[in-house]
């Protein structure tokens, strides 16, 4: 059963950037949280907790809810929930920098993020 995170933990996540950089829109974290729990017609609309985790940190970079460090926390966020469901990535920084970056650009959609997040799953 996948436990989901709430907007007062993301804001707790937050808090352990540099800086501790202030969230400038709290509807924004709740959006993102809404985004992973979302269902239509009795089902998931994102079926695994890669593809929620995928949705998170998409609306997390494209929508910047904090002042600063916003690609950081779009991949703390999906690494967050992940390691919360039982799920530990390795990668290498500047991959998982180049992957927040294709989703705030639009060129990375939620189907291949996830893709990418579950190739760096550890055994």
């Amino acid at each position: 059963m996948t436990r989901f995170l709430t907007p007062q933990e993301l804001l707790q996540v937050a808090q352990t950037l540099p800086g501790d950089p202030a969230c400038r829109d709290l509807g924004v974290l709740d959006g993102i949280c809404a985004r992973a729990c979302a269902r239509y017609m009795g089902r998931d609309v994102y079926g695994s907790d890669w593809l929620k985790a995928a949705a998170m940190l998409e609306s997390t970079a494209l929508h910047e809810p904090l002042e600063d460090k916003n690609l950081f926390f779009a991949w703390l966020v999906a690494e967050v929930f992940l390691n919360t469901n039982g799920v530990y990535l390795q990668y290498k920084p500047e991959d998982a920098l180049a992957l927040v970056l294709r989703a705030k650009h639009k060129s990375a959609g939620v189907q291949e993020i996830a893709a990418q997040l579950r190739a760096w799953a550890t055994a």
